[in-house]
């Protein structure tokens, strides 16, 4: 079916013959993404040029967070590899020399990114304490926002708006995923604390609100006093119908890339359309991933179709 698309020719290229494996397909797609994403930066020019780089970081942070992961729980290469998506040919080989690190401890020292480094390494003896790569993670989520924000500082406010729109969403959305697992798991407030990220100053007061609630009815009702009001709701209803964190994820999945698509029918030109593609781009791409990997476990269609995140294009 994908012969049909325009990944027909990409896949044939890379593999001429016969049918790629899961594997295969997902690194051939995440190759076209890298290159894709790379020569759209490359024809832009001046500070939009400096938000996409910068911007492409996001991409960058959660590949590495699933790599870490993957090495925390002792996995092969390919596994590891399967659902990074690198943003340029150099990123792709930088992953895949990376992914044969034996440790996380080693996985961090050989980083090339130096001041995501020295991040990371402050919280090592704190993942080693808890076994856990949520510190690890969270000062990866807070290395990307910085370079974020240092960069927005130089447009305009209202293109400044409609990037914290989507990046402030993700971020709140994700903390309230984390204190509901976090509830679910029976997590101290320790733990807790070290699994949060801060954010901008209406991110905090919603971080506030949530991180000490005794229940996940509490989380949820904080939650529906804020701009997330009617997803609060929809979330409700499913984790209590499912007691599953997983169809909560993929509710707060498509609320944020709804929130994207709207950056696409806005007029004229601005720093949103840009965001917005590059992240589409990415759902489209994990999605067949899904679907392929879904398809080889023999899952359900049903179970394969709730994994995916529609944007509706």
């Amino acid at each position: 079916m994908l012969a049909n698309t325009y990944y027909g020719p990409i896949i044939s290229k890379a593999h001429p013959s016969g049918i790629p494996t899961p594997d295969e397909l997902a690194l051939i797609l995440s190759g076209n993404y890298a290159e894709v994403s790379h020569n759209l930066t490359k024809s832009l020019s001046g500070k939009v040029n400096d938000f996409a780089s910068t911007y492409m970081k996001m991409f960058l942070a959660e590949s590495i967070k699933s790599m870490i992961r993957g090495i925390h729980v002792g996995l092969d290469k390919d596994e590891i590899l399967r659902f990074a998506v690198p943003t340029s040919p150099e990123e792709a080989d930088e992953f895949a020399q990376l992914a044969e690190a034996r440790s996380v401890q080693i996985f961090v020292d050989e980083l090339p990114y130096w001041d995501l480094k020295i991040s990371l390494l402050t919280k090592m003896p704190v993942y080693e304490e808890l076994s856990s790569t949520a510190p690890l993670e969270v000062a990866i989520e807070s290395w990307y926002l910085r370079n974020l924000m240092k960069i927005l500082k130089d447009f305009p406010k209202e293109d400044q708006k409609r990037v914290l729109d989507i990046v402030e969403a993700r971020v709140d959305l994700r903390n309230v995923l984390t204190m509901l697992r976090a509830l679910a798991l029976q997590l101290d407030s320790r733990a807790i604390d070290l699994s949060l990220v801060e954010f901008t100053g209406r991110s905090k007061a919603l971080l506030e609100s949530i991180r000490s609630k005794p229940n996940w009815r509490e989380v949820i009702t904080a939650l529906e006093s804020t701009r997330y009001g009617e997803l609060a709701g929809r979330i409700a209803r499913m984790y209590e119908e499912s007691q599953s964190l997983v169809t909560v994820e993929l509710a707060i999945e498509d609320y944020i890339a709804q929130r994207v698509k709207q950056q696409m029918t806005a007029y004229p030109f601005h720093l949103g359309i840009i965001f917005a593609f590059f992240t589409l781009k990415f759902y489209e791409v994990r999605n067949i991933q899904v679907i392929s990997v879904g398809i080889e476990r023999n899952h359900k269609t049903d179970e394969i179709r709730n994994m995916l995140t529609y944007t509706g294009i």
